[in-house]
Order: C-alpha cells, then structure tokens, then sequence
C-alpha cells in the first residue's frame, strides 16, 4: 500500500514538474516572439520592467539601467546588419562586458547574483532553441 502511495505521488509531482516546465518554455517563447519587430525603445522597457519586478529595483536604479539597456539593444541591432558575423559577435561579447560591469556597479550584491542568475537561464534557452533548430 505505502509502495503504490509513493509510486503515486512521485507520478503526481513529475506531472506537475513537466506541466510547470512547459508552461514557462511557452512564456519564454511568446515573450520572443513578441519581441521580434519591437523597436530598441520598447525591448529597453520591456527588460527594465522585467528585471524591476524580478530584482526589486528602486527608482533611481531602473534610471540608471534603462539607458544602458536602451544603447545595448540599439547596438545589438546595428552588429545584427554587420557584413563580418565574426567581428560583430567579438564586439558584442565586449558590448555586454562592459554591460554587464556597469550593472554591477548600479546593484545590489543580491540583485547582481540574480541579474546573473536571470542570464544564465536565459543563455540556457537559447541554447536549448539551437539545440532544436539543428
């Protein structure tokens, strides 16, 4: 009896994993899809309220981060045009270098451990999307 009861319960919580799993790879992919035709303007906000809520910004931190997110997306979408893919990839790892050094200097140690831990995952997906496309 105890055996079927846990058999039961593990099925039950590896439904509700997958079920949870899926439910956010289906956020992720509507979010990037909602993006795609978004002016550098509308992403910047979109990021800024995004890591608002997630960090807790203050007032004066999502001042200083939206003009950073703003040059970053603007840029992003410059080095996408580039005819040399390999020196545009080189300069955009810069590019969020050097993002990446002002945030640090804009948060919190707690709000720069999960800034972090926001881009891991999202370099994870991203993975994952090519990972399915080969």
């Amino acid at each position: 009896m105890n055996k079927k009861l846990i058999l039961a319960l593990s099925i039950f919580a590896s439904v509700c994993t997958i079920n949870t799993n899926s439910a956010k790879a289906q956020d992720v992919a509507i979010q990037s899809v909602a993006q795609q035709g978004q002016t550098p303007e509308q992403r910047a906000t979109n990021q800024v309220q995004r890591l608002s809520k997630s960090l807790t910004l203050s007032n004066d931190q999502v001042a200083q981060i939206k003009p950073l997110l703003l040059e970053l997306n603007q840029k992003r979408d410059a080095m996408r045009d580039a005819s040399d893919r390999r020196a545009a990839m080189k300069d955009m790892r810069d590019l969020v270098s050097t993002q990446d050094d002002k945030m640090k200097a804009i948060l919190n140690a707690d709000q720069y451990t999960k800034y972090q831990d926001i881009k891991d995952e999202a370099k994870d997906r991203m993975r994952g999307r090519k990972g399915r496309r080969d």
